[in-house]
């Protein structure tokens, strides 16, 4: 019979009947350019499929069929040959059993520890009285006022929050909201992706580019920063940069979060509260332009990726945003993406605002001291799996810089 009702036959692919008599597993015979397979080799093909049930490699196949072709099936030879392989195969099987079984206990063991640390909440996160003294009204700068509230081991868990001026907001669950800013985060349109659904869609080493940008930036931050008091991080994805830096966080630092997105917040406020112990965070929902803090009132600054995507949405300056904020002799770090056209290619679509040239100007103009810089990269693949970008070059920078 020829090749194709052999495989429909044993329901296997052609191409799989054609790798078997590659490795010459098959031995059919060939009439006219083209093999012809017998009842012998359909007996064949069902020893090759036991012995791949069994957990024979074909390797190790091929060395039985070979013996089984050179002794004869039903020899001692053969039967010693092939009970010495079985029993080899049993032993292995024994033992990946037995590694399966410790791993599996390990697995159990871990999936208490998670759901033993999400029934244990080990602390409630909140404004902390000792912070207050930061905000105030982002319109007139005036004090704000808290007429009543909720406080639970020194921190503010609920409570409205007024300004003379007309300007209010609330405190919900230790969140500091300003409700006309409260709205979902969205990318060209569509809700922001979680984080696993982030990871499905993006390449491997993308995502590994990303994370070096932030390891640039944390070992910065660790070499010239030794007393943080008050720390803000910018950042489209909040709390991205926190969880690579939250284990060199000083315990005595405040940890400024900002998201206009209520449900974000909460949830990464949850996980803070959850699974780690830095107990000093402020969580601001609301509006960059409108962020209710003191200006020179901030130690550090972590800009990831924001300076281009904030003018790019308001046609404003992040850094007139940020740069306020700073303490004299404070400090901005920062990390930021930009492309270059392979030569003799078609044009990029997606252009930069900031290349390392520019980002340089930026900062010079600012009147702001740089530290240190770095520019890692290219990287030639795109952020996913279904988006060609081999036509061009992606590069991120990373600085710190002080403020002289």
């Amino acid at each position: 019979m020829k090749i194709g009702k052999f495989a429909e036959m044993h329901n296997i692919t052609q191409d799989t009947v054609r790798h078997y008599l590659d490795l010459e597993l098959l031995v059919a015979e060939k009439d006219g350019g083209h093999y012809k397979f017998s009842d012998s080799d359909s007996r064949d093909l069902k020893r090759i499929i036991e012995l791949k049930n069994l957990g024979f490699s074909l390797s190790k196949a091929q060395q039985i069929m070979a013996m089984q072709r050179l002794s004869g099936e039903n020899t001692k030879a053969f039967r010693d040959f092939y009970l010495s392989c079985l029993k080899e195969k049993k032993e292995e099987v024994e033992g990946e059993i037995a590694n399966f079984t410790t791993v599996k206990y390990q697995i159990k063991e871990r999936i208490n520890e998670i759901k033993w640390r999400e029934k244990d909440k080990v602390q409630k996160l909140g404004l902390s009285l000792s912070s207050l003294h930061l905000l105030q009204c982002p319109y007139c700068q005036s004090q704000l006022t808290l007429p009543d509230g909720t406080i639970e081991q020194n921190n503010v868990i609920e409570a409205s929050i007024n300004c003379s001026c007309g300007y209010s907001a609330e405190i919900k669950d230790g969140i500091y909201i300003d409700k006309s800013c409260v709205r979902t985060k969205l990318v060209n349109g569509e809700r922001l992706p979680t984080k696993e659904e982030y990871l499905d869609s993006t390449t491997p080493n993308y995502s590994n580019f990303l994370y070096r940008g932030i390891a640039t930036l944390v070992e910065y931050i660790n070499k010239y920063e030794k007393e943080l008091k008050y720390i803000v991080e910018i950042d489209n994805c909040v709390g991205f940069t926190l969880m690579q830096y939250i284990k060199y966080i000083p315990p005595e630092s405040t940890y400024i979060l900002i998201d206009y997105d209520y449900e974000r917040i909460t949830s990464l406020k949850k996980d803070l509260e959850n699974f780690y112990q830095h107990k000093n965070f402020i969580f601001l929902c609301c509006d960059y332009n409108v962020l209710p803090l003191r200006k020179s009132s901030v130690d550090l600054v972590i800009d990831y990726h924001m300076t281009e995507r904030y003018e790019k949405e308001t046609g404003s300056k992040l850094y007139d945003v940020i740069v306020p904020l700073v303490k004299d002799k404070g400090t901005i770090c920062g990390a930021y993406i930009y492309y270059e056209e392979l030569k003799g290619e078609a044009e990029i679509t997606e252009s930069s605002l900031y290349n390392e040239e520019q980002m340089m100007e930026l900062i010079n103009g600012y009147n702001l001291n740089l530290l240190d810089s770095t520019i890692l990269g290219p990287l030639t693949e795109g952020i996913s799996y279904n988006k060609d970008l081999s036509d061009r070059l992606t590069f991120q920078g990373a600085y710190i810089c002080k403020k002289i």
